[in-house]
C-alpha cells in the first residue's frame, strides 16, 4: 500500500466529507458507496461536474488529465520493459514460462527482468574464460516543444520562439532547418556520416577505431571523426545543408522544434509544468543509443556467449532508453503529482462533491503509478547491470 493510500486519502476524506455531502445527489467518494470518477477510467473529463471559478475548474481538470496520462504512460513503460527483457531472455535460450508476466505495479517487469538478469549472470559465470566489455552511449530523448507549449498555453505559460533556448534546461533546442544550419546537424542511423558517431562506425575513422575488418576499415566505435555509415546518430559540425536535425541556430525560423533536456520556462508554475510533462510524455521521442560489445577469450567461451551478445545488442539500447531516458522523467513527474494531490483539497470545497471524489481517486492513482515507476527503475537497472551495461 502506498503512502498516499495510508495517509493522504483518509485525511482528504476526513477534512472534506460530511454526511450531508455523502448523501448529496447520490454521488459518492472512493471507499464510500456510490463513489466514482468516470474520467479516470476513460480519460474523458468533459462531463465532469465542477463548480467554482474558471481558474479552479481549470486547475482541477488539468491535474486529473495529467494523472490519467501519467498512469497510462507508467503502464506502457512497464510493458515496453517487459518486452525488451523478454527479447533478451529468448536470445539466451530462456523458456517462455519464465518470461510471461502482465504489467501491474512494476511487478511484471520485476519478475521478467529479474529472471533474465539471473540467467545473464549465470551465463557469464559459466563462461569464465571470456571477458565481456560493453560500451553504450547515453540515450537521446527529445521533448516535443510544440506539444508542450500548447499545453503550457492552457495555464498561461506559453513560451515565445525567442525564449525557447532559455527554457530548454540541460539540453539544446533543435529542429528542421530549411535554410542555413549555423550549428551542428544530427542525422539518424544509416545516413551518411562525416562527424561524431554515437554507435559503430563503418568506414574511415579519423582517430582511434575499436575494431577493424580485414580491409582495414573501421567497424567499431570511432574515437574521432567517422566518415561512412554510423549505426546510431551522427553529429556533424558546420553543415549548412542539414538533412537531419539542426541545433545551435538556423538562419530561418526552426520548424518542429524539440528540446533534448527538460523544457521548463523560468517562470512556469510547478503544477502547470508537471501536468504538461505528464500529458505530453507519450510524445517524447528517444533514440536508442549505439552499443559496442566486445568478447575476449578462447573460442569456446566466445561461442558460448554468442547468443547473449546478439541479444544484448538488440535489447540493451531499448532497456537503456527506458531506464535512463523515460523513467527518470516519469519519476520526477510522479513526485510532483503526488505532492499536488495533497495540496488540492484546499480548493476542492469550491469545486463540489464530484471534485472531492476525483481528487481522492486521482491521488491514489498517482501514488500507485509513481510506485510502479520506482519498481521499473529497479527492474531495468538489474538487467542492464547484470551484463555490465548499467
Amino acid at each position: 500500500m502506498t503512502l498516499w493510500k495510508k495517509v493522504s486519502a483518509p485525511l482528504l476524506l476526513a477534512g472534506l466529507v460530511s454526511p450531508a455531502m455523502i448523501n448529496c445527489n447520490g454521488a459518492g467518494i472512493p471507499g464510500v458507496p456510490g463513489g466514482d470518477c468516470p474520467g479516470l477510467k476513460d480519460g474523458n473529463f468533459a462531463a465532469l461536474k465542477l463548480q467554482g471559478s474558471a481558474e479552479v475548474q481549470g486547475k482541477l481538470k488539468g491535474f486529473l488529465e495529467a494523472v490519467y496520462s501519467f498512469d497510462k504512460m507508467s503502464a506502457q513503460m512497464e510493458a515496453d520493459l517487459i518486452a525488451a527483457c523478454t527479447e533478451l531472455g529468448k536470445a539466451i535460450g530462456m523458456q517462455d514460462d519464465a518470461l510471461k508476466a502482465e504489467p501491474g505495479g512494476g511487478e511484471g517487469a520485476k519478475k521478467v527482468c529479474g529472471a533474465v538478469s539471473g540467467e545473464v549472470k549465470a551465463k557469464l559465470k559459466a563462461s569464465a574464460g571470456a571477458k565481456l566489455s560493453i560500451d553504450i552511449a547515453e540515450p537521446k530523448c527529445d521533448v516535443d516543444i510544440e506539444a508542450m507549449n500548447s499545453c503550457l498555453g492552457e495555464c498561461g505559460a506559453a513560451v515565445k520562439p525567442g525564449e525557447l533556448d532559455a527554457s530548454c534546461e540541460g539540453g539544446k533546442v533543435s529542429g528542421t532547418c530549411e535554410a542555413e544550419c549555423k550549428g551542428s546537424c544530427t542525422v539518424e542511423a544509416g545516413a551518411g556520416c562525416e562527424g561524431t558517431c554515437g554507435g559503430s562506425c563503418k568506414g574511415d575513422c579519423e582517430g582511434t577505431c575499436a575494431a577493424k575488418n580485414a580491409s582495414g576499415k573501421c567497424e567499431g566505435k570511432c574515437d574521432g571523426k567517422c566518415k561512412g555509415e554510423c549505426t546510431a546518430s551522427c553529429e556533424m559540425q558546420g553543415k549548412a545543408d542539414c538533412k537531419g536535425s539542426c541545433s545551435g541556430g538556423c538562419s530561418a525560423e526552426m520548424k518542429a522544434p524539440k528540446c533534448s533536456g527538460n523544457f521548463k520556462p523560468p517562470q512556469v508554475d510547478a503544477q502547470c509544468h508537471a501536468n504538461c510533462v505528464a500529458k505530453t510524455a507519450g510524445q517524447v521521442k528517444c533514440s536508442p543509443p549505439g552499443v559496442t560489445i566486445k568478447v575476449e577469450g578462447d573460442a569456446k567461451a566466445q561461442a558460448d556467449l554468442k547468443g547473449l551478445v546478439a541479444g544484448l545488442e538488440v535489447a540493451l539500447p531499448k532497456i537503456k532508453v527506458i531506464a535512463e531516458g523515460m523513467l527518470p522523467r516519469l519519476k520526477a513527474t510522479g513526485e510532483v503529482l503526488v505532492q499536488t494531490a495533497g495540496e488540492l483539497p484546499s480548493i476542492a470545497k469550491e469545486a463540489g462533491l464530484q471534485a472531492v471524489a476525483c481528487i481522492a481517486a486521482a491521488g491514489e492513482m498517482a501514488g500507485s503509478a509513481s510506485a510502479s515507476v520506482s519498481v521499473n527503475v529497479e527492474a531495468s537497472a538489474s538487467v542492464s547491470g547484470s551484463a555490465g551495461g548499467g
